[in-house]
């Protein structure tokens, strides 16, 4: 696989056209990117740690010492670490086996790993509440109702939900898809030839996978690493959900109290968190590069790439029914459990055919701000991940041109907002734009600034993760014939980091449609989203029309999702030979 760089073309590269028009591009956009992720920080620091201009320690020891925390530092860090190493393996063996073998058939098999993805987290939680809640749960209920008649008694704690198996399997469910589509999409643009070589060497399929296919997107594999450790310090629906239930307290929902359930809200304490994690992610930020810098790693050459699909032989349909089973487990039952309830006139265990019915899709049709809250968040995921996107590749091309110290410092701004949970950052973007001079509080604007900070780190990494999979060899020959940095990045860049492009995007769709931290805040009457609706639902315990919302928020996801991720594919794997 090429990875030539400026020196072995032999000449240096010739000066580009354009180059001052591209900077008048460039530094209005790093200039926005600053202030819509640093100004909101800014003004939230100064007024909450240091509303006297000074720093008061008193409040950070207050806050350090505060009972609670380190139990839930403790069962975050649990939580993290597990997650991370289970999600990982998962995805990143998924997309092997679709991407790189005749498990997959056909474009479906690219879609079945990401089904997760369809849903937000809360409505995904609540499905699984509906299936494994001891008492009322479809499965949970009837298990231990034949278990017990067969004089085998269970008890229900066994198989709740509510529980630490419980919450690290829905963790696990939710990071999947979001390992799989960055990890596919490194192997969708790797070069076959060394897969093709190590096969002609004798070379298994396991050693294969293990020796040559997955040291060769160790970016993509960092990555997915850094997205898991995020999100699983950030979530907040999930833990809230189950974890609270089952008394596991987190840093998302410990800092949620914080700002919700004390008064006057302890907003100070809030941000000092916040500030500890921004430093702990940026840490592991920077191991992962350094670590990723010294292992090296495949590029995308010059020469067109068509996959040669590895035979599974005999083991090709128990991959696909492996693919199948945990389709099957982590979304399809969740997903049916939604519908039922949603059909249902109120949630229980047994399902009588004649209560069904669309009274539930019949009332959010009739109401004027269930419309408006779906309309808007449909709007705002659109333009929110399509913005951050965007940004997230024009930054990271930029950063791959700068290199050395700009390229870390231009990666650690992109990062920035992942480290301040969302419902803290929220508070910041409200008190910076939602009142004088902006006066943007109740808008649609100021949730369309807030979620194009908030997921500009995850847009970020998919980004980062393209971009170190293009050899400078392209980019070196395209300024050799004189083009413009601008033209380069749209002819000769953008098309071979697009899967990853469409990876971020379809992921921070689906966050953004069902968000709540955010929308807690920002998000009212005058300016309703699903969050919002989700929130009210949710407090007024009516599951019934909360699993009708869960159920249309997966319609949309599932059309604007698959059509991305299969228009966002290499042309060469649209028109690679299906497996049989």
């Amino acid at each position: 696989m090429s990875a030539t760089t400026a020196g072995d073309l032999g000449q240096p590269p010739a000066p580009a056209r354009g180059g001052s028009s591209a900077t008048w591009f460039v530094v209005p956009l790093l200039l926005a990117v600053s202030v819509i992720v640093f100004y909101p920080i800014a003004i939230i620091l100064v007024r909450a740690i240091a509303p006297e201009g000074r720093l008061d320690w008193a409040l950070w020891a207050s806050t350090l010492t505060a009972p609670g925390l380190l139990a839930a530092v403790r069962n975050t860090a649990i939580l993290a670490a597990t997650t991370t190493c289970l999600a990982v393996p998962i995805g990143v063996f998924f997309a092997w086996l679709i991407e790189r073998t005749d498990a997959r058939w056909g474009s479906l098999s690219r879609l079945l790993p990401v089904i997760p993805l369809l849903l937000p987290p809360v409505a995904m939680a609540i499905g699984w509440l509906f299936l494994a809640d001891p008492r009322a749960g479809f499965l949970a209920r009837p298990l231990i109702d034949a278990l017990q008649a067969l004089g085998l008694p269970l008890d229900a704690d066994q198989v709740a939900i509510q529980s630490w198996a419980g919450l690290i399997f829905l963790y696990v469910l939710w990071a999947v898809p979001h390992v799989y589509v960055i990890a596919a999409a490194a192997f969708s643009g790797l070069d076959p030839s060394l897969e093709e070589a190590a096969r002609i060497c004798g070379k298994g399929r396991m050693r294969c996978f293990l020796g040559v296919s997955l040291p060769a997107i160790r970016h993509a594999v960092g990555s997915s690493v850094l997205v898991c450790v995020i999100s699983s310090i950030g979530l907040y629906s999930i833990a809230a959900l189950i974890g609270s239930a089952a008394r596991i307290e987190v840093l998302s929902v410990y800092i949620y109290r914080l700002l919700n359930f004390s008064y006057p809200p302890r907003t100070s304490q809030a941000v000092i968190i916040g500030l500890l994690l921004m430093v702990l992610i940026a840490s592991i930020w920077l191991l992962q590069r350094r670590i990723a810098s010294r292992t090296g790693h495949a590029q995308i050459g010059g020469m067109g790439i068509r996959p040669n699909l590895l035979a599974l032989g005999g083991w090709r349909w128990p991959a696909r029914l492996a693919v199948l089973l945990y389709v099957l487990l982590t979304s399809v039952l969740p997903l049916l459990a939604l519908v039922v309830v949603a059909l249902q006139p109120f949630w229980r265990s047994r399902i009588v055919l004649s209560d069904l019915s669309l009274g539930n899709f019949a009332e959010f049709g009739a109401s004027a701000a269930a419309r408006s809250a779906i309309s808007n968040s449909a709007m705002l995921a659109i333009c929110a991940s399509t913005a951050a996107v965007l940004a997230a590749g024009l930054v990271a091309v930029i950063a791959r041109h700068a290199g050395g110290r700009r390229e870390q410092t231009l990666g650690i701004v992109t990062k920035v907002p992942t480290a301040i949970p969302h419902i803290v950052f929220a508070v910041g973007v409200l008190v910076a734009f939602g009142f004088a001079p902006f006066h943007l509080g109740g808008t649609w604007l100021i949730l369309f600034l807030a979620y194009a900070a908030i997921y500009l780190p995850t847009a970020s990494i998919a980004a980062e993760s393209s971009v170190q999979q293009v050899g400078n060899q392209l980019t070196e020959a395209a300024r050799l014939f004189g083009a413009s940095p601008v033209r380069t990045f749209r002819t000769v860049q953008l098309p071979l980091i697009l899967p990853g492009l469409a990876a971020g995007w379809a992921s921070i769709f689906a966050l953004v449609l069902g968000e709540l931290n955010a929308a807690a805040i920002l998000s009212g009457p005058r300016n309703p989203v699903i969050g919002y609706l989700i929130l009210t639902l949710f407090d007024n315990g009516t599951y019934s029309q909360l699993a009708a919302i869960g159920s249309i928020i997966g319609v949309v996801s599932a059309v604007a999702v698959s059509a991305v991720l299969l228009l966002g594919r290499p042309r060469f794997a649209r028109s690679a030979p299906r497996g049989g």
